[in-house]
């Protein structure tokens, strides 16, 4: 005789756990195939799944800047002269582009808007001023860098630099700031200032204030810097900003607008922005206009794969996504004579405030993140040239001939060092400064850039520390 067991409540909760727990296995496995994977394509499921991450947009960054560009055109004012008029000093790219040591009241009339960012940030702290306790109140994460400027010198106060890209972006931000103090034209303009900085693509602490290299709109403490490009970045084909815009002019020469291809171009790895960068690939797939894929540097066919900025500049037009937050290679594809075809940005950098996406100034194209109109926007190009042409003009105008330029960039850490003074304590040269007939100074703080720079290796990741 057969007997029938009831099926009881634990029997029913343990296969729905089972369940469960079998479901949750198949998300994660999916998941991380999804966001590892650099198959060209994937399964209709795992995209469903595929996590925006930290491209999940909660707001993206639309700036209103016309007025600035316009400014930047006519903007004068007048020079000591030996004439019976005063000459009316304006900025020119071929003369000042690469001058480091234009002064404040140049550094105004050369490039409005490039500071709006820093009187945000300003703003934000008001009468309640930065304190040295303030600074100490939290430990240094990886890629964190504390300084100080005092008397016009760049110290090193501490470190904590995880890897050799943490430590080669460190360099190149100290380097970059270094070479704006020593230009600045008068010295007293640069003021006694302690500070901590961020190499670091994603902020680690954003509710604390701190330099860093890209923001988003909700991450009010932060103050931002250039990022380490605008020194030198150790990749294929790049070096520094200055010498990839030349080899872009040069290559213009070469190739003017008429005789470049008519295609969408971008080259990236996906699995910095699976979910963003995927919808890109998949929104170019089988176009007449793309030339869009992605690069495996892993893949034995990765030379072929590959194209630089400067070739990147044969197109007439050049696809831009964000990666793990902004994407640093944004500046070297506004250096080409080209239409940036750039998704709505949820990551801000020191000089966006220059983006313009409609108008008479219009320097690039804006679609969705999603990049569901991306083939709407290409036939509009296609089919108008004249516009196409015209944005492309607007962009080299804006950024590569003024607000990509080494004087820009200097300009800018020096605006930066004053608004930070405004708001922050005087920092102190000695520590356990004793007050009394002798005046007992215990120890120097931080040691000098130019020294710290020579450090081996291994001292330069967890100063003073290593230096033990």
């Amino acid at each position: 005789m057969l007997m029938r067991r009831r099926c009881g409540a634990v029997d029913v909760l343990t296969y729905f756990f089972i369940s469960a727990c079998a479901i949750i296995i198949f998300l994660i496995c999916t998941i991380l195939y999804g966001t590892r994977s650099e198959n060209p394509t994937l399964p209709s499921l795992v995209k469903e799944v595929l996590p925006a991450g930290r491209c999940l947009c909660e707001y993206s960054t639309t700036f209103t800047c016309d007025t600035c560009l316009d400014c930047a055109a006519t903007q004068s004012f007048p020079v000591n002269a030996t004439s019976e008029e005063d000459e009316q000093w304006t900025f020119s790219y071929r003369r000042d582009g690469s001058n480091y040591a234009l002064d404040e009241d140049q550094c105004q009339v050369a490039f409005p808007g490039l500071y709006e960012d820093i009187e945000r940030a300003k703003g934000v702290r008001g009468r309640n001023k930065i304190t040295e306790q303030e600074l100490s109140s939290f430990k240094l994460t990886k890629g964190m860098v504390r300084a100080m400027i005092f008397n016009g010198e760049l110290y090193v106060l501490q470190t904590m630099l995880v890897d050799n890209t943490n430590r080669q972006k460190a360099l190149a931000t100290l380097q970059a700031l270094h070479r704006a103090i020593a230009s600045a034209r008068h010295k007293d303009s640069i003021h006694n200032i302690e500070f901590v900085l961020s190499v670091e693509d994603l902020p680690a602490q954003p509710t604390k204030p701190i330099w860093v290299l890209a923001r988003r709109a909700q991450d009010h403490n932060l103050w931002l810097i250039p990022d380490f490009g605008f020194w030198s970045w150790d990749m294929p084909q790049v070096g520094t900003l200055s010498e990839v815009a030349t080899e872009a002019i040069e290559r213009e020469s070469l190739e003017p607008w008429d005789t470049k291809q008519e295609k969408l171009v971008w080259r990236g790895k996906v699995t910095m922005a699976p979910k963003l960068r995927r919808a890109l690939v998949d929104a170019a797939r089988g176009k007449s206009w793309s030339e869009v894929g992605q690069v495996r540097w892993s893949d034995p066919d990765f030379k072929e794969q590959f194209l630089g900025p400067i070739d990147q500049c044969s197109y007439m037009f050049i696809a831009h996504a964000e990666g793990r937050s902004y994407s640093g290679a944004l500046k070297y594809r506004q250096l080409c004579r080209s239409v940036v075809v750039a998704h709505k940005l949820q990551w801000i950098q020191h000089y966006h405030y220059l983006l313009k996406s409609s108008g008479a100034n219009q320097n690039y194209v804006e679609v969705e993140r999603d990049f569901s109109d991306l083939n709407h926007a290409m036939e509009d190009l296609l089919k108008h040239p004249e516009k196409a042409k015209r944005i492309a003009n607007n962009s080299v105008r804006t950024f590569r001939e003024r607000y990509l330029t080494g004087a820009a960039e200097a300009c800018y850490w020096r605006a930066l060092i004053k608004a930070w003074k405004q708001v922050s304590f005087e920092p102190l040269l000695y520590s356990g400064v004793e007050v009394g007939e002798k005046h007992k100074r215990a120890q120097k703080r931080g040691v000098r850039f130019e020294t710290f720079a020579l450090f081996e290796t291994e001292r330069q990741m967890e100063y003073p520390r290593s230096a033990l």
